[in-house]
């Protein structure tokens, strides 16, 4: 005991333990959008940071002991910095660059005044420095055990177990056609965008029917989270009729698994169909696919990510962000690398039909959901704070409704300008006629609470774009009010001679928090 005791008193680990804290914390925060592994290279910086304070200090000092007590402090304000000038921004009403300003004066004021502490007044730094040790080793053990329940639940990579999908080799008489499903993350209803968003759809509508889509206008949505809404279209059944591992689905490292390994993709594997995939920052991609488009790069060498961001306005870096030059690096990076994604996976979408062989092509395309990174003309939408996927009153709560509505409705419109090239190419380079699905997991937010199906309007949320193209136009299988459960079941029966039946078209609520908590919901009738 007495050793232990010693090693608190006089070690110099409080300075790179509370670099490390606020890291896992934010993971915490974070961790339905991230793997574990999206936090390494802050880690790394963070204790990189933390080793040229306490450094700076020790050239100062010339003791370590001082060095660390200066070093523990000045991390712990470090990042506290962003959470502490928020609170001040919205308590005093002061814009980010005067709370900013203000925050970063009382932090030199106290760093100074501890600094003279230890110089003039302290006498017995190893008391204080047992403190400090003591205050980290807690913090970390606090969230360290939040960290390591959410990694034993839920794996520490979110990624799905490596095992291989067989295609068949299948001979046939005639050529079969390549089979494409687009998801337009959070793309709504015509009668539900002119409702409730004030914005006539019926061109990009209109352009589809001419284009020879059957387009299901009364369509509604199973779930409404991405992750389940699309395991469950996959798997062409409800997730509380499933099984991984012979247990009902009950965390998104399940919904992960039966997506990769779905009933859609064995029984086209079987028929001798490879399945293509692209990257995104969600985990709603298909990364076993045969074939995967991804950045390849080392992910030391890529450009500041969302969490990084996040990182970063949290800290007293964020400072940096007045700087037009520092602002582009750490800010709209993440939003550029997304705007890049969702234009590269569309021009990809256009080379799909010169792909030899036959082929599934799956694309998760997250517009017209927010961030909003487009203008109506396809121009670039500027940021001032970190990248993050929120949704609802998630995104309402940092920014407003009507700014939620304002940029949806000037991003749908570019997605549509995308969308429809992407189907013309589609169509015009295929030299057997494809099969194509375009379809929203569920529709826009600004009327969707998280947390309460009270505060919902569910008809907004639920209701769907959901278009079928099929190559003899034969569209007698379908009905206005088809839901994703039944999408494949259509195809597969009509092209694949299977037999499933279709299902009731149900449709469920549930937290964000608490995902497989179904409530079901059976008015979608907007308010009148």
């Amino acid at each position: 005991m007495k050793k232990l005791f010693a090693v608190f008193e006089r070690g110099l680990f409080a300075p790179f333990l509370l670099a490390v804290q606020p890291i896992l914390q934010l993971y915490l925060l974070n961790f339905d959008e991230l793997s574990f592994a999206d936090t390494v290279r802050a880690l790394l910086a963070s204790l990189t940071f933390a080793s040229l304070v306490f450094g700076a200090a020790y050239i100062f000092f010339r003791d370590a002991l001082k060095s660390a007590l200066i070093a523990a402090p000045f991390i712990f304000i470090f990042f506290l910095f962003g959470d502490v000038t928020d609170w001040v921004g919205k308590t005093f009403a002061l814009g980010p660059v005067r709370s900013d300003f203000a925050v970063f004066l009382a932090a030199v004021l106290i760093i100074s005044v501890w600094m003279w502490l230890l110089q003039k007044r302290v006498k017995n730094l190893v008391n204080v420095n047992l403190y400090f040790n003591l205050l980290s080793v807690l913090l970390l053990v606090n969230t360290g055990v939040q960290v390591a329940k959410h990694v034993r639940e839920n794996e520490i990579s979110y990624n799905p177990s490596a095992r291989s999908v067989m295609v068949a080799e299948v001979e046939s008489a005639a050529p079969r056609p390549d089979i494409y499903y687009i998801i337009l993350d959070g793309y709504g209803r015509q009668d539900i965008l002119q409702k409730f968003y004030e914005f006539d759809n019926s061109e990009f509508i209109n352009g589809l029917r001419e284009r020879g889509f059957y387009v299901a206008d009364e369509s509604s949505s199973n779930y409404i989270q991405t992750m389940l809404s699309l395991s469950s279209s996959f798997n062409m059944n409800y997730l509380q009729d499933l099984k991984v591992n012979g247990n009902t689905p009950d965390n998104r490292a399940d919904l992960i698994e039966i997506l990769n390994y779905s009933e859609v993709r064995n029984v086209l594997a079987q028929n001798g169909y490879k399945t293509v995939s692209f990257e995104n920052e969600y985990k709603a991609t298909i990364p076993t696919a045969d074939v995967y488009y991804e950045d390849t790069s080392s992910p030391l060498t890529q450009p500041v990510t969302a969490f990084e961001s996040i990182v970063i306005d949290h800290s007293m870096a964020r400072t940096l962000n007045h700087i037009p030059a520092f602002q582009r690096a750490l800010v709209e990076m993440p939003y550029e690398t997304h705007r890049q994604r969702i234009l590269s996976t569309f021009a990809d979408l256009e080379k799909a039909p010169s792909l030899d062989g036959e082929y599934f092509v799956y694309a998760h395309i997250i517009a017209p959901h927010p961030p909003f990174v487009f203008d109506k003309d396809g121009s670039v939408v500027h940021h001032d704070e970190p990248f993050t996927l929120f949704d609802a009153n998630y995104y309402i709560s940092e920014h407003s409704r009507g700014g939620y509505i304002g940029g949806y409705r000037r991003q749908i419109q570019y997605i549509n300008t995308l969308a429809l090239q992407a189907i013309d190419a589609i169509l015009a380079q295929s030299d057997t006629p494809p099969i194509i699905i375009i379809q929203g997991d569920h529709g826009p937010g600004a009327y969707l609470h998280w947390g309460s199906l009270e505060q919902t309007i569910p008809s907004e949320r639920f209701g769907i774009l959901n278009a079928y193209y099929f190559p003899d136009g034969d569209y007698a299988s379908l009905y206005p009010s088809i839901s994703p459960v039944n999408s494949f079941r259509v195809v597969l029966n009509r092209y694949f001679k299977t037999e499933y039946a279709l299902l009731p078209d149900l449709h469920y609520y549930s937290r964000w928090n608490v995902p497989f908590d179904f409530i079901e919901v059976t008015d979608l009738a907007p308010p009148q």
